[in-house]
């Protein structure tokens, strides 16, 4: 990587770019609309009011198959939790350096090469979309609808831990239980009390059991809350909890 490449990755993985985190997410999204109209990108903005907006950059078209780049904008870490460009003999450290930032950089550099060869590009357009990170759950409709319109697509997060091209992943669905109690005073009326937080135990276990890792199916209860204080019968808890499989049968199952 020359300085440059260094400098522009540092430049973006400074910003925090968390899903929440509009103002951060679109100046992530400014920034590599800058890069690409330089290769004589087009952009379509589709604003969101609470997370980024999400970009669509085209090339020109002409006749022939045509590929779509995917990627996102957002990043997991919110602000103040780990946000700075480190680098050591080996490695780059920051948020997005790998999911996604940096793949988005090399897609970036693969068309800027492109480019420089061949003077212009053609039927390569570059979707960027704001809200992976907590599921897509608003892009994911934009990214249907503008798939239809090519012949191929490629994501440039990061391959297989072997360096493999990776050609599906697993599906993932977040799920959330509320559970309702009775508060009681956990000395004078204990008996009186229906504890949401033991509830919310037996329900965490219930849910871990249903992990088949022979089968490549996962739950995992990634957060749990609930209760008031230690002299108080707990009146409300809540989990969240996450599946992630490889086919619709356990998908089902769980």
């Amino acid at each position: 990587m020359s300085k440059q490449n260094f400098d522009e990755l540092k430049e973006i993985i400074e910003i925090n770019s968390w899903t929440k985190n509009k103002e951060g997410v679109d100046r992530n999204g400014e920034i590599f609309a800058y890069w690409m109209e330089a290769l004589d990108y087009k952009l379509t903005r589709y604003p969101r009011e609470e997370i980024g907006d999400h970009l669509h950059l085209t090339s020109s078209h002409r006749e022939g198959k045509k590929l779509l780049l995917l990627g996102h904008l957002d990043t997991v870490f919110p602000p103040e939790a780990f946000e700075k460009f480190t680098e050591d003999e080996e490695w780059i450290y920051g948020p997005g350096v790998c999911d996604m930032k940096g793949g988005n950089y090399v897609a970036l550099e693969a068309l800027r090469n492109a480019y420089h060869t061949y003077g212009e590009i053609h039927n390569i357009d570059f979707l960027l979309v704001s809200d992976e990170e907590t599921g897509s759950d608003d892009s994911k409709h934009l990214s249907a609808k503008l798939a239809k319109e090519y012949d191929y697509c490629m994501v440039f997060e990061a391959a297989g831990v072997h360096d493999e091209v990776v050609t599906g992943r697993k599906g993932v669905g977040t799920f959330f239980i509320d559970i309702e109690g009775i508060a009681a005073h956990a000395g004078n009326n204990y008996s009186k009390g229906a504890d949401a937080n033991l509830e919310a135990a037996h329900k965490l276990t219930q849910l871990v059991a249903l992990t088949d890792l022979e089968k490549e199916t996962t739950v995992n209860v990634g957060k749990l809350t609930g209760g008031i204080g230690a002299n108080t019968i707990s009146p409300h808890a809540h989990l969240t909890f996450e599946l992630r499989y490889t086919n619709t049968d356990e998908r089902d199952r769980v």
